[in-house]
């Protein structure tokens, strides 16, 4: 079977972190037998005619994954439908290309409507070819996707694929409610683990009396993902004489910002921040903290939490939609209030029972759940229905 991914962000020279759980998935898809490539388009809007982006393609061989980049920027103002047809054919042009030096897909599977599933959805009808989409987006739930033809699109879509796919139970329910969407047109199937987190599990023990309590964060230094929040609970927990320090992987438009506020109430000396890091770093960051944090408005999922999981580590998260799938008693705390008061008094509990948390039984229930294996397999399940329902059509 021969895949593509047709990604809405993925990595790229100047963001060499963004969207490495594509690349995973197509990774192990070809752990499985089978072929798989990348095409990512990367759309930009007449507002940003003048930032000097234009229109770029970039093709290569990344260590065995045929890997396609087209940076499309649109020129028609306030023309959504017209600007999505030249990005789409702008897009077809490369995945002609694509086509000539690797062959003819079996299936396109398009990561977020915006703005890889409209290219995706276009050239499946245009070459009919299969369309299976998985939706990640926070934007439709955080009302930043707004415009009446945005949303009829994506609904159309989501309807239209072969497969519509979601990352949560909760974000299905919420994505239905928001869109109007209806209960059948999505299957859960959610994100993986690469193998790298399960590797030379180490339990990491914590002494009390003579040691810190280390705390790692890491994400995207977006106001989404509420870091602030982080902070004033790091407060707290100084204000309460306990031994604790952060550990804040990530970079962003708030790197700034976050660092003279950490130093504004008086944490900095308690924060370290190590901006962006590779997979095998953020491993390694996991491994040497205690648990994780996170405190994100809302999450479709939370890749970052069960990466943490799978290293035995438990986590602290706020009630950001995605995390109730996975988090339990058993592997930390979902704090239903975004209050600092809060999230600190989660801290402290897991803080206190620290040696009832089975490091190895975490690290393994994450395994069986989430293992690339699993998740691939689940995705091949889904490419083999899609094909054997086309061939009966």
């Amino acid at each position: 079977m021969h895949i593509l991914l047709i990604p809405s962000w993925y990595k790229t020279k100047k963001e060499p972190f963004m969207g490495t759980f594509f690349e995973e998935q197509a990774r192990a898809t070809m752990k499985l037998g089978h072929q798989a490539g990348v095409l990512y388009p990367a759309y930009f809007p007449p507002a940003e005619l003048f930032s000097g982006k234009g229109t770029q393609v970039d093709s290569f061989d990344d260590n065995g994954l045929p890997t396609s980049r087209v940076f499309v920027q649109t020129k028609i103002p306030r023309s959504r439908r017209l600007n999505y047809q030249s990005f789409c054919k702008r897009v077809a042009s490369v995945f002609d290309r694509y086509v000539g030096q690797h062959g003819k897909p079996d299936i396109i599977h398009a990561h977020s409507v915006f703005y890889g599933g409209i290219a995706a959805w276009h050239i499946a009808n245009r070459y009919d070819i299969p369309l299976v989409i998985t939706e990640h987006l926070t934007a439709y739930i955080m009302g930043t996707i707004s415009h009446d033809y945005d949303r009829q699109l994506a609904r159309d879509i989501f309807n239209g694929a072969d497969a519509s796919l979601i990352v949560s139970e909760n974000f299905k329910g919420d994505i239905e409610k928001e869109m109007g969407i209806g209960s059948h047109v999505f299957r859960v199937v959610h994100n993986m683990v690469a193998d790298l987190f399960f590797e030379d599990l180490r339990v990491k023990p914590f002494q009390v009396a003579s040691e810190p309590f280390i705390l790692f964060t890491n994400s995207f230094l977006l106001p989404r993902k509420n870091h602030k929040l982080i902070f004033d609970m790091l407060r707290v927990l100084l204000d309460r004489k306990l031994n604790v320090r952060l550990r804040v992987g990530g970079d962003g438009m708030l790197r700034d910002e976050l660092k003279r506020y950490a130093k504004e109430i008086g944490i900095d000396d308690h924060v370290e921040f190590l901006g962006g890091l590779t997979r095998r770093q953020v491993k390694e960051q996991v491994s040497d903290s205690h648990a994780f944090v996170l405190a994100s408005f809302y999450e479709t999922f939370g890749v970052v939490l069960i990466e943490s999981l799978a290293c035995g580590r438990p986590v602290i998260t706020t009630d950001s939609g995605g995390p109730r799938d996975f988090i339990n008693d058993s592997n930390g705390e979902i704090v239903r209030e975004f209050s600092p008061g809060k999230m600190a008094a989660a801290v402290e509990r897991v803080l206190r029972r620290y040696d009832e948390f089975d490091q190895q039984a975490i690290s393994r229930s994450c395994f069986d759940r989430f293992n690339e294996k699993r998740i691939a397999g689940a995705l091949e399940s889904v490419y083999r229905d899609v094909l054997a329902k086309r061939r009966e059509a």
